[in-house]
């Protein structure tokens, strides 16, 4: 592992026990590394300056500060180099050495909070991760005024390039639902678990926009804008009703035969709607059938090795086609342009008490199997457990993906 600031040709050797894996198990056992309980800090410049000795050292990097103090002697160049950002904005030290070092899943646990500014300070700002609202200049140069947030759901960020823009939310729950929904061209709404404000954008942008979920509950959502340039701000929350539509129009952009009687069906949302479904979760089908609502529960999947990945934006289902089941023999026969609608996603299977365990096994029968697929995806790259499938089908014909299975299990150990 590199050094999170300074040279990382100046490592050192570093004590027994304070390896890069004992580094992650500290972080792990539950040791309030932050010092802050649990909580989520406005730092000014001055209250990070008084943290600048090595048994209490925060320092900021990208607009965000970290508590330093346990990660001294893990640090591969040495409690030396490290403290050259102790106490300060140490976002240029670390952009000229290497900016390249993944720091933030390094130092997620030593999170302290978000530095701030008063109308006298600046804060050394990248434009992929600058914190919100900072002080800005007009065209004349002089010095706005400084501005909070209004008060908000959750912990919001936001930052910009010349041609996007992106929100970040810090909601601290693991596997949120995010429903997206671009309005008008200037107009955003974003539900977040049970949360929803309304945005009103300093400019107008562009559909589709891109959505990032991390484990920590780390919601961004990025958006190009229609017309490059730098915003002064990212516009202003809106007064809005705390409730978005159950379900939302969809079409078939894609049906392709995956068995003998199952298919896969690619929906894209006729609207400007983007919805995240965590793993586990699950949407409900509703199409109108012979003059009635016909409403089924279905698991979104992710693609595995040799499966094309669906467009952004897209929901796909894997559908058995029953020749009993009203729903299911409608929908694997009908053609690309078919319009119904999905609901938001619904579930509350949580993920997070998989994350430490070292084997884990999953039973799944025919279309059972996938409520799998996005846990097998998940568990493969967010765990480094060994990840078993029992898959009971009728005959050979009826296993779903076979050969892409084959293919994970011949390219994966784990």
């Amino acid at each position: 592992m590199s050094s999170a600031t300074g040279n990382p040709r100046n490592k050192v050797a570093l004590k027994p026990g304070h390896s890069l894996m004992d580094w992650i198990r500290l972080g792990n056992s539950g040791n309030d590394l932050a010092g802050t309980g649990g909580a989520y800090l406005s730092v000014t410049k001055a209250q990070l300056a008084e943290h600048n000795k090595q048994d209490d050292a925060w320092l900021s990097i990208r607009g965000k500060v970290y508590n330093v103090t346990r990660y001294m002697d893990f640090h591969p160049g040495g409690p030396e180099e490290l403290m050259k950002g102790v106490g300060t904005d140490a976002t240029k030290i670390f952009n000229e050495v290497h900016a390249w070092v993944n720091y933030e899943s390094i130092l997620q646990k030593c999170v302290v909070g978000q530095l701030t500014t008063t109308c006298d300070e600046d804060i050394e700002i990248v434009p992929t991760l600058s914190p919100p609202e900072t002080p800005t200049r007009s065209k004349s140069g002089s010095r706005q005024n400084c501005t909070t947030l209004p008060n908000k759901p959750y912990q919001m960020d936001w930052f910009q390039q010349v041609g996007s823009i992106s929100l970040v939310f810090y909601t601290k729950t693991c596997g949120p639902d995010v429903h997206v929904h671009l309005e008008s061209e200037d107009l955003l709404c974003i539900k977040i678990t049970n949360r929803v404000q309304h945005l009103r954008l300093e400019s107008a942008v562009s559909w589709p926009c891109s959505v990032l979920v991390d484990g920590n509950g780390k919601v961004q959502i990025k958006l190009t804008k229609r017309k490059p340039g730098l915003w002064s701000r990212y516009g202003t929350l809106e007064t809005s009703p705390e409730n978005v539509a159950e379900y939302w129009e969809v079409t078939i952009v894609n049906s392709s035969v995956i068995t003998h009687d199952t298919r896969q069906i690619d929906f894209m949302y006729t609207q400007n709607v983007y919805n995240y479904i965590p793993v586990g979760h699950h949407v409900f089908v509703k199409a109108n059938i012979n003059g009635e609502d016909v409403v089924r529960p279905y698991t979104p999947v992710t693609s595995l090795a040799g499966i094309s990945i669906p467009p952004a934006g897209c929901v796909r289902l894997l559908v058995k086609g029953y020749p009993s089941g009203t729903l299911s023999s409608w929908l694997t026969s009908q053609p690309v342009g078919t319009r119904l609608h999905l609901s938001l996603p619904l579930g509350s299977f949580n993920v997070q008490p998989l994350a430490t365990i070292t084997h884990l096994m999953l039973l799944a029968a025919g279309t059972g199997f996938t409520p799998m697929i996005p846990l097998i995806t998940w568990a493969l790259r967010s765990t480094r457990s060994k990840v078993q499938l029992i898959f009971f089908n009728k005959s050979e014909k009826d296993i779903i993906w076979q050969e892409q299975l084959n293919k994970l299990m011949a390219d994966n150990a784990r």
